[in-house]
């Protein structure tokens, strides 16, 4: 496999040997990283790379562009790549000395460990990170329907990141800045050239054409231009920056998080949150209703109000740990009007995540390829359709009881 790999991924390879001062040439063995399905526009492999007079083995996760990728999208890629480049290689080690620096406990650290290459070319520098499924961590199912475990960790995740921001915004202004000057929010520039609003008008329709005239009347009623109102969200959403908004992750579906288990009760002890692509500056509730708004079931739903004060909760407690007084930087009352500004972000999103979670693996699209009409799996009707559209029915009904559209 290695005399088919692109010259990025193995220049990539070879740097990383350079820097590893092996004695004799290493052991290398490549696999496939990800398995169908579990990314959309990346090809990625797992590298083992072992020198047989060491005991131990460098074990990593390298992602790449697709091969053969539409003209148009190369420069809209390279930003993305870029982006996670600079989150990896710039940003988060800057919030990481911000916060062990006030020797916390148990400080945010769920990330994948980054190696930073040198390449003398033109190409998107291939992303290289420690290989986490080397120390236990794998992928949720996602097509099983999340349980409780599975929600807070990665709320608790998030919460402690967004907390550094609003601390270190706090106490070292001028470096926050200059920090977040380079930030881009790549994804809602771009959201009409990615698809998004033929997946939020397509989907919507194929939803609102399932229900029932009668049975569901009110329901229609409320939804009544409702594909208007989520573009025009999209489209507010670059300018929706201002003193009370944070660093966030960006692109908080379900495969874009990882577990540890605890192998006795196979319950999940830990979380690292991958995919930094699409980092932005903005509200926090913006990740937090995309993550839980694709995920939650209607138990989930019904009570929501627990994860959302989990979430607030967690985050004052850490922004206090990092020295600063959450009542000034982030108060309660900013949080409530951003989860009503903001929330219907997690809908948006919902319309089309919820289908991805629920597609057959031969259902799974190849993005941005040369294939044409790759976009129209997102839009399609899946084997799951039903699941699909009683799923949606739930988060529909819960945005309309809290008068959030």
């Amino acid at each position: 496999m290695k005399s088919q790999l692109s010259g990025p991924v193995q220049n990539a390879i070879n740097f990383i040997i350079d820097q590893g001062n092996y004695k004799t040439p290493p052991e290398i063995s490549i696999s496939e990283g990800s398995q169908e399905g579990d990314g959309y526009s990346s090809k990625t492999y797992a590298v083992t790379i072992k020198d047989k007079n060491r005991n131990d083995s460098l074990n990593l996760f390298i992602k790449y562009l697709l091969d053969v990728v539409k003209e148009d999208w190369i420069d809209t890629l390279q930003s993305v790549y870029n982006a996670e480049h600079q989150f990896y290689g710039e940003i988060y080690p800057v919030l990481d000395k911000f916060q062990k620096s006030k020797h916390i406990k148990n400080p945010f650290d769920n990330v994948p460990k980054y190696f930073k290459v040198n390449l003398n070319n033109d190409d998107i520098k291939p992303i290289v990170l420690e290989n986490l499924r080397s120390l236990g961590y794998t992928l949720r199912d996602r097509k099983k329907i999340i349980d409780d475990a599975h929600l807070r960790l990665p709320i608790e995740a998030f919460a402690r990141y967004h907390a550094i921001s609003y601390a270190m915004k706090d106490q070292e202004p001028e470096n926050f800045k200059k920090l977040t000057a380079g930030v881009e929010d790549v994804f809602s520039k771009n959201y009409k050239k990615f698809g998004m609003d033929t997946m939020i008008k397509q989907c919507l329709n194929q939803f609102l054409n399932s229900l029932d005239q009668k049975m569901d009347q009110e329901m229609l009623e409320r939804c009544k231009n409702l594909d208007e109102k989520l573009l025009q969200f999209f489209d507010d959403l670059v300018d929706n920056v201002d003193e009370y908004s944070a660093l966030g992750q960006g692109d908080c579906w379900s495969n874009n998080m990882m577990f540890l288990y605890d192998e006795e009760t196979n319950t999940p002890i830990n979380v690292k949150l991958i995919d930094w692509q699409c980092q932005r500056l903005s509200s926090p509730l913006l990740d937090f209703s995309y993550f839980f708004y694709t995920l939650a079931t209607k138990k989930e739903l019904d009570n929501a109000e627990f994860y959302l004060n989990f979430y607030y909760d967690t985050l004052t407690q850490r922004i206090a740990e990092l020295g600063s007084d959450p009542n000034k930087v982030y108060p309660r009352e900013i949080f409530i009007k951003h989860w009503r500004n903001f929330s219907l972000y997690g809908l948006c999103m919902a319309l089309c995540v919820l289908k991805v979670l629920l597609f057959d693996k031969d259902e799974i699209p190849n993005l941005m390829t040369t294939e044409s009409n790759a976009m129209e799996a997102f839009t399609m009707v899946i084997k799951n359709q039903d699941v699909y559209i009683e799923r949606l029915k739930d988060v529909v009904e819960y945005f309309m009881k809290h008068n959030l559209f």
